[in-house]
Protein backbone atom coordinates (compact mmCIF):
# COMPACT_ATOMS: atom_id res chain seq x y z
CA UNK A 1 0.00 0.00 0.00
CA UNK A 2 1.22 3.36 -1.25
CA UNK A 3 0.52 6.63 0.37
CA UNK A 4 1.74 5.40 4.13
CA UNK A 5 4.49 6.13 6.42
CA UNK A 6 5.98 3.31 8.48
CA UNK A 7 6.86 3.92 12.73
CA UNK A 8 9.58 1.96 13.87
CA UNK A 9 8.49 1.34 17.71
CA UNK A 10 11.45 2.21 19.89
CA UNK A 11 9.37 3.13 22.75
CA UNK A 12 5.95 1.58 22.56
CA UNK A 13 3.97 4.22 24.23
CA UNK A 14 5.13 7.58 22.14
CA UNK A 15 4.78 5.50 19.04
CA UNK A 16 1.30 4.82 19.41
CA UNK A 17 0.62 8.00 20.67
CA UNK A 18 2.43 9.38 17.39
CA UNK A 19 0.47 7.00 15.30
CA UNK A 20 -3.12 7.79 16.49
CA UNK A 21 -1.93 11.29 15.48
CA UNK A 22 -1.75 10.93 12.19
CA UNK A 23 -3.85 8.74 12.05
CA UNK A 24 -6.29 11.62 13.92
CA UNK A 25 -4.96 13.99 10.81
CA UNK A 26 -6.03 11.54 7.85
CA UNK A 27 -2.86 10.34 7.29
CA UNK A 28 -2.35 6.69 7.17
CA UNK A 29 0.61 4.99 8.88
CA UNK A 30 1.81 1.49 10.18
CA UNK A 31 3.62 0.74 13.36
CA UNK A 32 6.98 -1.95 12.95
CA UNK A 33 8.72 -3.34 16.01
CA UNK A 34 12.33 -1.45 16.85
CA UNK A 35 14.08 -4.64 15.26
CA UNK A 36 12.48 -3.61 11.84
CA UNK A 37 14.54 -3.53 8.94
CA UNK A 38 14.81 -1.94 5.57
CA UNK A 39 13.57 -4.78 3.57
CA UNK A 40 10.29 -4.60 6.44
CA UNK A 41 9.80 -1.10 6.13
CA UNK A 42 10.00 -1.83 1.88
CA UNK A 43 7.40 -4.78 1.88
CA UNK A 44 4.66 -2.31 3.65
CA UNK A 45 5.54 -0.13 0.36
CA UNK A 46 5.91 3.32 2.07
CA UNK A 47 7.07 6.62 1.32
CA UNK A 48 8.66 7.62 4.73
CA UNK A 49 10.04 6.40 7.85
CA UNK A 50 9.69 7.80 11.33
CA UNK A 51 11.68 6.64 14.50
CA UNK A 52 9.54 7.00 17.11
CA UNK A 53 12.23 7.58 20.09
CA UNK A 54 11.24 7.94 23.92
CA UNK A 55 12.66 11.20 25.86
CA UNK A 56 15.49 9.97 28.10
CA UNK A 57 18.55 11.56 26.53
CA UNK A 58 20.08 9.13 25.68
CA UNK A 59 20.58 7.04 22.69
CA UNK A 60 17.69 4.96 20.54
CA UNK A 61 19.32 1.27 19.86
CA UNK A 62 17.85 1.40 16.02
CA UNK A 63 19.29 -2.09 15.07
CA UNK A 64 19.74 -1.58 11.31
CA UNK A 65 19.80 1.84 11.17
CA UNK A 66 22.57 1.95 7.91
CA UNK A 67 19.68 -0.35 6.21
CA UNK A 68 16.72 1.99 7.12
CA UNK A 69 19.12 5.32 6.13
CA UNK A 70 20.03 3.64 2.70
CA UNK A 71 16.64 2.32 1.78
CA UNK A 72 16.06 5.78 0.05
CA UNK A 73 12.80 6.72 1.37
CA UNK A 74 13.18 10.56 3.72
CA UNK A 75 13.42 9.34 7.56
CA UNK A 76 12.68 11.34 10.52
CA UNK A 77 14.05 10.65 14.29
CA UNK A 78 12.20 11.95 17.08
CA UNK A 79 13.64 12.20 20.34
CA UNK A 80 15.99 9.36 21.40
CA UNK A 81 16.41 8.38 18.27
CA UNK A 82 17.55 11.87 16.84
CA UNK A 83 20.62 11.54 18.87
CA UNK A 84 21.11 8.21 17.55
CA UNK A 85 20.94 9.62 13.69
CA UNK A 86 23.20 12.60 15.24
CA UNK A 87 25.97 10.26 15.88
CA UNK A 88 25.00 8.25 12.61
CA UNK A 89 25.96 11.59 10.66
CA UNK A 90 29.32 12.31 12.34
CA UNK A 91 28.28 14.54 14.82
CA UNK A 92 28.63 13.97 18.66
CA UNK A 93 26.67 14.25 21.79
CA UNK A 94 26.87 17.49 24.72
CA UNK A 95 26.52 16.42 28.18
CA UNK A 96 22.92 15.57 29.03
CA UNK A 97 20.75 18.18 31.50
CA UNK A 98 21.04 16.46 34.75
CA UNK A 99 16.95 18.17 35.26
CA UNK A 100 13.71 18.32 33.19
CA UNK A 101 13.12 21.93 32.11
CA UNK A 102 11.33 24.16 29.90
CA UNK A 103 13.51 26.19 27.03
CA UNK A 104 13.24 28.51 24.38
CA UNK A 105 13.40 26.16 20.85
CA UNK A 106 13.82 28.84 17.63
CA UNK A 107 13.03 26.98 14.51
CA UNK A 108 14.07 27.53 11.06
CA UNK A 109 10.90 27.61 9.01
CA UNK A 110 12.57 27.79 5.93
CA UNK A 111 12.55 24.12 5.76
CA UNK A 112 9.31 22.11 4.25
CA UNK A 113 9.57 19.93 7.83
CA UNK A 114 9.07 23.43 9.97
CA UNK A 115 6.19 25.28 7.87
CA UNK A 116 3.74 26.65 10.17
CA UNK A 117 5.67 25.11 12.98
CA UNK A 118 6.61 28.34 15.36
CA UNK A 119 8.97 29.18 17.73
CA UNK A 120 8.42 28.86 21.83
CA UNK A 121 8.86 27.02 25.06
CA UNK A 122 9.09 23.54 24.96
CA UNK A 123 8.99 20.65 28.54
CA UNK A 124 12.70 18.63 28.33
CA UNK A 125 12.78 15.98 30.21
CA UNK A 126 16.27 15.19 29.25
CA UNK A 127 17.61 18.04 27.08
CA UNK A 128 20.54 16.73 24.96
CA UNK A 129 22.12 19.06 22.37
CA UNK A 130 23.85 17.81 19.11
CA UNK A 131 26.72 19.26 18.27
CA UNK A 132 26.63 18.72 14.21
CA UNK A 133 29.09 18.29 11.60
CA UNK A 134 28.72 21.57 8.96
CA UNK A 135 29.51 19.21 6.03
CA UNK A 136 26.75 16.53 6.80
CA UNK A 137 23.98 17.97 8.56
CA UNK A 138 22.38 21.61 8.98
CA UNK A 139 20.82 22.67 12.15
CA UNK A 140 16.95 23.51 12.03
CA UNK A 141 16.14 23.80 15.72
CA UNK A 142 18.10 25.59 18.49
CA UNK A 143 18.03 26.41 21.94
CA UNK A 144 20.68 28.95 23.91
CA UNK A 145 22.49 25.89 24.83
CA UNK A 146 23.24 24.01 21.28
CA UNK A 147 21.37 22.13 18.61
CA UNK A 148 18.18 20.26 18.98
CA UNK A 149 16.96 19.63 15.52
CA UNK A 150 18.85 19.27 12.55
CA UNK A 151 18.18 17.73 8.50
CA UNK A 152 21.42 15.73 6.49
CA UNK A 153 22.84 18.08 4.36
CA UNK A 154 22.28 15.44 1.07
CA UNK A 155 18.99 13.48 2.17
CA UNK A 156 15.58 13.78 3.42
CA UNK A 157 16.93 12.77 6.96
CA UNK A 158 15.98 14.67 9.74
CA UNK A 159 16.38 14.53 13.51
CA UNK A 160 14.25 16.69 16.29
CA UNK A 161 15.59 15.50 19.88
CA UNK A 162 12.35 16.19 21.58
CA UNK A 163 8.55 14.91 21.44
CA UNK A 164 5.37 16.38 20.94
CA UNK A 165 3.70 17.21 24.02
CA UNK A 166 0.33 17.12 24.71
CA UNK A 167 -2.22 19.52 23.00
CA UNK A 168 0.73 20.60 21.34
CA UNK A 169 -0.38 21.55 17.85
CA UNK A 170 3.49 22.85 16.55
CA UNK A 171 4.35 19.26 17.63
CA UNK A 172 1.30 17.92 15.33
CA UNK A 173 2.17 20.07 12.59
CA UNK A 174 6.28 19.22 12.26
CA UNK A 175 4.50 15.14 12.17
CA UNK A 176 2.02 16.47 9.60
CA UNK A 177 4.81 18.32 7.52
CA UNK A 178 7.41 15.36 7.60
CA UNK A 179 4.42 13.29 6.03
CA UNK A 180 2.68 15.21 3.45
CA UNK A 181 5.35 17.61 2.36
CA UNK A 182 8.28 15.27 3.01
CA UNK A 183 6.96 11.86 2.35
CA UNK A 184 4.04 13.43 -0.28
CA UNK A 185 1.37 11.40 1.56
CA UNK A 186 -2.15 12.66 1.32
CA UNK A 187 -4.61 12.91 3.41
CA UNK A 188 -6.86 10.14 2.38
CA UNK A 189 -7.97 8.50 5.68
CA UNK A 190 -10.72 8.33 7.06
CA UNK A 191 -13.49 6.95 8.83
CA UNK A 192 -15.77 6.62 5.63
CA UNK A 193 -12.76 5.28 3.78
CA UNK A 194 -12.44 2.67 6.15
CA UNK A 195 -16.07 1.78 5.93
CA UNK A 196 -16.14 1.50 1.97
CA UNK A 197 -13.25 -0.62 2.01
CA UNK A 198 -13.90 -3.38 4.86
CA UNK A 199 -16.86 -3.85 3.38
CA UNK A 200 -15.43 -4.33 0.03
CA UNK A 201 -12.82 -6.78 1.43
CA UNK A 202 -15.42 -8.50 3.66
CA UNK A 203 -17.44 -9.62 0.49
CA UNK A 204 -14.47 -10.31 -1.95
CA UNK A 205 -13.23 -13.27 1.53
CA UNK A 206 -16.70 -14.71 1.51
CA UNK A 207 -17.20 -14.62 -2.23
CA UNK A 208 -20.84 -16.55 -2.21
CA UNK A 209 -20.54 -18.50 1.11
CA UNK A 210 -21.79 -17.52 4.83
CA UNK A 211 -19.61 -15.81 7.46
CA UNK A 212 -19.73 -16.60 11.33
CA UNK A 213 -18.39 -13.63 13.97
CA UNK A 214 -18.58 -14.39 17.48
CA UNK A 215 -20.29 -11.03 19.71
CA UNK A 216 -18.86 -10.38 23.04
CA UNK A 217 -20.84 -7.20 23.60
CA UNK A 218 -17.45 -4.96 23.28
CA UNK A 219 -17.16 -2.34 20.46
CA UNK A 220 -14.79 -3.92 18.64
CA UNK A 221 -16.19 -7.18 17.98
CA UNK A 222 -19.95 -4.77 17.94
CA UNK A 223 -18.52 -2.84 15.16
CA UNK A 224 -16.66 -6.03 12.96
CA UNK A 225 -20.52 -7.79 13.43
CA UNK A 226 -22.47 -4.53 11.82
CA UNK A 227 -19.61 -4.28 9.30
CA UNK A 228 -20.04 -7.86 8.54
CA UNK A 229 -24.23 -7.25 8.39
CA UNK A 230 -23.78 -4.42 6.11
CA UNK A 231 -21.71 -6.79 3.89
CA UNK A 232 -23.03 -9.50 4.11
CA UNK A 233 -27.46 -9.40 5.45
CA UNK A 234 -27.92 -12.86 6.69
CA UNK A 235 -25.06 -14.21 5.38
CA UNK A 236 -23.73 -13.38 8.30
CA UNK A 237 -24.26 -15.45 11.24
CA UNK A 238 -23.39 -13.30 14.81
CA UNK A 239 -22.87 -15.94 17.94
CA UNK A 240 -23.19 -14.22 21.71
CA UNK A 241 -21.62 -16.92 23.95
CA UNK A 242 -23.46 -16.11 27.12
CA UNK A 243 -20.71 -17.80 29.48
CA UNK A 244 -22.54 -16.44 32.72
CA UNK A 245 -19.34 -14.31 33.61
CA UNK A 246 -21.19 -11.09 32.68
CA UNK A 247 -22.04 -8.16 34.54
CA UNK A 248 -25.87 -8.02 35.33
CA UNK A 249 -28.40 -7.56 32.27
CA UNK A 250 -25.41 -7.42 29.98
CA UNK A 251 -26.92 -10.69 27.85
CA UNK A 252 -29.87 -9.08 27.73
CA UNK A 253 -28.86 -5.60 26.66
CA UNK A 254 -26.05 -7.33 23.91
CA UNK A 255 -29.69 -9.30 22.47
CA UNK A 256 -31.65 -6.36 22.69
CA UNK A 257 -29.33 -3.98 20.73
CA UNK A 258 -28.08 -6.44 17.96
CA UNK A 259 -30.86 -8.17 16.86
CA UNK A 260 -33.81 -6.56 18.10
CA UNK A 261 -32.72 -2.92 17.05
CA UNK A 262 -29.51 -3.71 14.26
CA UNK A 263 -31.38 -6.85 13.09
CA UNK A 264 -28.73 -8.79 13.03
CA UNK A 265 -28.64 -12.43 12.84
CA UNK A 266 -27.85 -13.07 16.28
CA UNK A 267 -28.08 -16.45 18.19
CA UNK A 268 -26.92 -16.92 21.92
CA UNK A 269 -25.51 -19.66 23.60
CA UNK A 270 -26.04 -20.17 26.95
CA UNK A 271 -23.23 -22.08 28.08
CA UNK A 272 -23.23 -20.99 31.97
CA UNK A 273 -23.69 -24.71 33.12
CA UNK A 274 -20.46 -25.85 30.84
CA UNK A 275 -18.17 -23.02 32.16
CA UNK A 276 -19.31 -23.44 35.48
CA UNK A 277 -18.68 -27.26 35.17
CA UNK A 278 -14.85 -26.32 33.90
CA UNK A 279 -14.44 -23.71 36.66
CA UNK A 280 -14.95 -26.28 39.21
CA UNK A 281 -12.45 -26.51 41.94
CA UNK A 282 -9.79 -23.68 40.08
CA UNK A 283 -8.30 -20.96 42.02
CA UNK A 284 -5.74 -19.48 40.02
CA UNK A 285 -6.27 -16.77 37.52
CA UNK A 286 -4.01 -18.09 34.60
CA UNK A 287 -5.73 -20.97 34.94
CA UNK A 288 -9.41 -20.02 34.40
CA UNK A 289 -8.44 -17.46 31.49
CA UNK A 290 -7.06 -20.76 30.35
CA UNK A 291 -10.12 -22.22 30.43
CA UNK A 292 -12.42 -19.83 29.63
CA UNK A 293 -10.01 -19.05 25.95
CA UNK A 294 -10.47 -22.77 25.99
CA UNK A 295 -13.78 -23.35 25.70
CA UNK A 296 -14.82 -20.50 24.19
CA UNK A 297 -12.43 -21.45 21.18
CA UNK A 298 -14.40 -25.34 21.22
CA UNK A 299 -17.96 -23.74 21.08
CA UNK A 300 -16.93 -21.44 18.01
CA UNK A 301 -15.57 -24.40 16.19
CA UNK A 302 -18.87 -26.78 17.07
CA UNK A 303 -21.08 -24.07 15.93
CA UNK A 304 -18.88 -23.32 12.85
CA UNK A 305 -19.11 -27.00 12.22
CA UNK A 306 -22.62 -26.83 12.59
CA UNK A 307 -23.01 -24.75 9.36
CA UNK A 308 -21.28 -26.05 6.54
CA UNK A 309 -21.91 -22.93 4.48
CA UNK A 310 -19.98 -21.14 6.61
CA UNK A 311 -16.46 -19.96 5.12
CA UNK A 312 -15.19 -17.10 6.70
CA UNK A 313 -15.01 -16.31 10.43
CA UNK A 314 -14.50 -12.53 11.27
CA UNK A 315 -12.90 -11.44 14.73
CA UNK A 316 -12.95 -8.21 16.24
CA UNK A 317 -9.32 -7.97 16.65
CA UNK A 318 -7.72 -4.03 17.12
CA UNK A 319 -4.30 -3.07 15.89
CA UNK A 320 -3.41 -2.88 19.47
CA UNK A 321 -3.95 -7.06 20.00
CA UNK A 322 -1.95 -7.07 16.72
CA UNK A 323 0.88 -5.22 17.90
CA UNK A 324 0.84 -7.69 21.22
CA UNK A 325 -0.17 -10.65 19.25
CA UNK A 326 1.00 -10.17 15.87
CA UNK A 327 0.49 -13.54 14.78
CA UNK A 328 -3.12 -14.62 13.25
CA UNK A 329 -4.83 -16.74 15.07
CA UNK A 330 -4.85 -20.16 12.84
CA UNK A 331 -7.92 -20.74 11.05
CA UNK A 332 -10.05 -23.97 11.26
CA UNK A 333 -9.74 -26.39 7.98
CA UNK A 334 -11.38 -25.18 5.26
CA UNK A 335 -11.92 -21.51 6.93
CA UNK A 336 -10.42 -18.37 6.15
CA UNK A 337 -10.32 -15.89 9.32
CA UNK A 338 -10.97 -11.72 8.68
CA UNK A 339 -10.18 -9.00 10.94
CA UNK A 340 -11.88 -6.09 9.56
CA UNK A 341 -10.93 -4.25 12.27
CA UNK A 342 -7.00 -5.12 12.25
CA UNK A 343 -6.01 -1.80 11.01
CA UNK A 344 -7.85 0.68 13.79
CA UNK A 345 -6.55 1.32 17.53
CA UNK A 346 -9.64 1.26 19.80
CA UNK A 347 -10.39 4.81 19.63
CA UNK A 348 -10.53 5.05 15.82
CA UNK A 349 -12.95 1.92 16.37
CA UNK A 350 -15.30 3.91 19.00
CA UNK A 351 -15.47 6.75 16.11
CA UNK A 352 -16.16 4.09 13.77
CA UNK A 353 -19.01 2.85 16.37
CA UNK A 354 -20.57 6.50 16.56
CA UNK A 355 -20.71 6.73 12.78
CA UNK A 356 -22.71 3.28 12.59
CA UNK A 357 -24.90 4.69 15.32
CA UNK A 358 -23.79 2.44 17.99
CA UNK A 359 -24.85 4.08 21.68
CA UNK A 360 -22.84 5.48 23.93
CA UNK A 361 -22.99 2.35 26.30
CA UNK A 362 -21.40 0.27 23.85
CA UNK A 363 -19.00 3.05 22.09
CA UNK A 364 -18.00 3.80 25.92
CA UNK A 365 -17.59 0.38 27.27
CA UNK A 366 -15.64 0.57 30.00
CA UNK A 367 -12.24 -2.78 29.78
CA UNK A 368 -13.43 -5.82 30.41
CA UNK A 369 -11.10 -9.15 31.11
CA UNK A 370 -11.56 -11.37 28.61
CA UNK A 371 -12.35 -14.00 31.33
CA UNK A 372 -15.30 -11.85 32.73
CA UNK A 373 -16.16 -12.14 36.25
CA UNK A 374 -13.72 -14.82 36.73
CA UNK A 375 -11.23 -12.67 37.02
CA UNK A 376 -12.45 -10.22 39.73
CA UNK A 377 -13.38 -13.65 42.20
CA UNK A 378 -10.69 -14.64 44.48
CA UNK A 379 -10.68 -18.75 44.11
CA UNK A 380 -13.14 -20.66 42.64
CA UNK A 381 -15.67 -19.53 41.10
CA UNK A 382 -19.14 -20.71 41.89
CA UNK A 383 -23.11 -19.71 41.23
CA UNK A 384 -23.30 -17.76 44.18
CA UNK A 385 -20.44 -15.59 43.81
CA UNK A 386 -21.18 -14.73 40.29
CA UNK A 387 -24.78 -13.59 41.89
CA UNK A 388 -23.37 -11.78 44.89
CA UNK A 389 -20.75 -10.38 42.66
CA UNK A 390 -23.06 -9.33 39.97
CA UNK A 391 -25.63 -7.60 42.18
CA UNK A 392 -22.53 -5.73 44.10
CA UNK A 393 -20.91 -4.47 41.03
CA UNK A 394 -24.60 -2.99 39.43
CA UNK A 395 -24.84 -1.39 42.92
CA UNK A 396 -21.39 0.39 42.70
CA UNK A 397 -22.09 1.51 39.16
CA UNK A 398 -25.43 2.72 39.64
CA UNK A 399 -24.43 4.76 42.71
CA UNK A 400 -21.14 5.97 41.09
CA UNK A 401 -23.40 7.23 37.71
CA UNK A 402 -26.42 8.45 39.44
CA UNK A 403 -23.87 10.67 41.44
CA UNK A 404 -22.36 11.66 38.52
CA UNK A 405 -18.84 10.45 39.57
CA UNK A 406 -18.17 8.25 36.68
CA UNK A 407 -17.40 10.97 34.15
CA UNK A 408 -14.16 11.05 35.28
CA UNK A 409 -13.42 7.79 35.37
CA UNK A 410 -11.72 4.81 33.27
CA UNK A 411 -12.85 2.10 35.09
CA UNK A 412 -14.81 1.26 38.12
CA UNK A 413 -15.53 -1.83 39.10
CA UNK A 414 -16.46 -4.92 41.88
CA UNK A 415 -14.22 -7.83 43.12
CA UNK A 416 -15.41 -10.64 45.38
CA UNK A 417 -12.86 -12.81 47.86
CA UNK A 418 -13.66 -14.66 51.23
CA UNK A 419 -13.73 -11.78 54.18
CA UNK A 420 -10.88 -12.22 56.39
CA UNK A 421 -11.11 -12.58 59.78
CA UNK A 422 -15.11 -12.98 60.01
CA UNK A 423 -17.57 -15.01 57.87
CA UNK A 424 -18.89 -14.48 54.55
CA UNK A 425 -17.97 -12.81 51.56
CA UNK A 426 -15.36 -9.33 50.99
CA UNK A 427 -16.41 -6.77 48.53
CA UNK A 428 -13.55 -4.55 47.25
CA UNK A 429 -14.63 -1.32 45.14
CA UNK A 430 -12.41 0.06 42.61
CA UNK A 431 -12.05 3.30 40.35
CA UNK A 432 -9.49 3.94 38.26
CA UNK A 433 -8.79 7.37 36.54
CA UNK A 434 -6.21 8.01 33.39
CA UNK A 435 -3.26 10.34 34.40
CA UNK A 436 -0.58 11.48 31.41
CA UNK A 437 -2.56 8.97 28.71
CA UNK A 438 -1.78 5.44 30.32
CA UNK A 439 -0.46 5.29 34.16
CA UNK A 440 -3.45 4.62 36.20
CA UNK A 441 -3.78 5.50 39.83
CA UNK A 442 -7.08 5.06 42.11
CA UNK A 443 -10.20 7.63 42.25
CA UNK A 444 -10.96 9.69 44.78
CA UNK A 445 -14.61 9.36 45.13
CA UNK A 446 -16.84 11.02 48.04
CA UNK A 447 -16.49 9.03 50.61
CA UNK A 448 -20.09 9.56 51.42
CA UNK A 449 -20.90 8.04 48.31
CA UNK A 450 -18.63 5.14 49.15
CA UNK A 451 -20.01 4.42 52.68
CA UNK A 452 -23.88 4.79 50.91
CA UNK A 453 -22.60 2.00 48.51
CA UNK A 454 -21.07 -0.33 51.06
CA UNK A 455 -24.66 0.12 53.41
CA UNK A 456 -26.59 -0.26 50.16
CA UNK A 457 -24.82 -4.01 49.61
CA UNK A 458 -24.63 -5.17 52.87
CA UNK A 459 -28.49 -4.31 53.23
CA UNK A 460 -28.95 -6.50 50.08
CA UNK A 461 -26.44 -8.82 50.09
CA UNK A 462 -26.83 -10.44 53.12
CA UNK A 463 -24.12 -12.73 52.50
CA UNK A 464 -20.97 -9.92 52.13
CA UNK A 465 -19.98 -9.20 55.66
CA UNK A 466 -17.21 -6.47 54.96
CA UNK A 467 -16.76 -3.94 52.31
CA UNK A 468 -13.57 -2.25 50.98
CA UNK A 469 -12.16 0.33 48.89
CA UNK A 470 -8.56 -0.24 46.95
CA UNK A 471 -6.23 2.25 46.85
CA UNK A 472 -3.68 0.02 44.73
CA UNK A 473 -2.72 1.94 41.45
Amino acid sequence: MRDMVVLISLDSSVCQSMARTLRAEHIYCRILPADASARDVLQQDAQGILLAGGSTGEKADVLHLDELLGCGLPVLGMGDAALTLCEAMGGTLDEKATEPGVVQVRMDGSDPLLLQVESGERYLPAMRCMLLREDSARALAHTDSGVLGFRSANTAVYGMAFLPEQNDQDGVQLLINFCHQICGCSLWWSNQTFLDRAQQEILEAAGDAEALCALSGGVDSGVCAILGHMALGQRLHCLFVDTGLLRKDEGDRVMAFYRDQMGLNLQRINAEPEFLAALKDVVSCEEKELIIHRMLQEIMAREVKARPGVRLILQGTNYSDTLDRPIQDEAPEGMQIMEPVRDLFKDEIRRVGEDLNLPPAIINRQPFPGAGLASRISGEVTEEKLTVLREADAIFRRELESDRQSRKLHQYYAMLSDAPFVSGYAIALCAVQLVEGSSRMPARPPYDLLERVARIIRESLPQVSTVVYDLTP
